[in-house]
């Protein structure tokens, strides 16, 4: 039986925070699913589709949310003067 290659893979290194790298460490957080969460919402927010899940865009809410309250309470405090 022929042995079965994986998808090819590519090494990269990348430099961290110390205090990233902590977090990560305490969390048990690997640093390749990290790499890999974040070329995704960075993507996503790019507008590719085919990266915009449903986790992207709870995350895009949230976002937007955070963005319409704040602008809403720069209105009142206008509307106050």
């Amino acid at each position: 039986m022929p042995r079965k290659l994986g998808t090819p893979r590519i090494v990269t290194s990348v430099s961290v925070s110390p205090e990233f790298w902590e977090l990560c460490r305490v969390n048990y957080i690997g640093f390749t699913e990290a790499l890999r969460v974040g070329i995704s919402l960075l993507l996503a927010e790019k507008g590719l589709k085919e990266y915009d899940n449903s986790l992207n865009i709870s995350r895009k809410l949230i976002k937007m949310r955070e963005k319409l309250e704040e602008t809403s309470r720069e209105l009142e405090e206008i509307k106050r003067k």
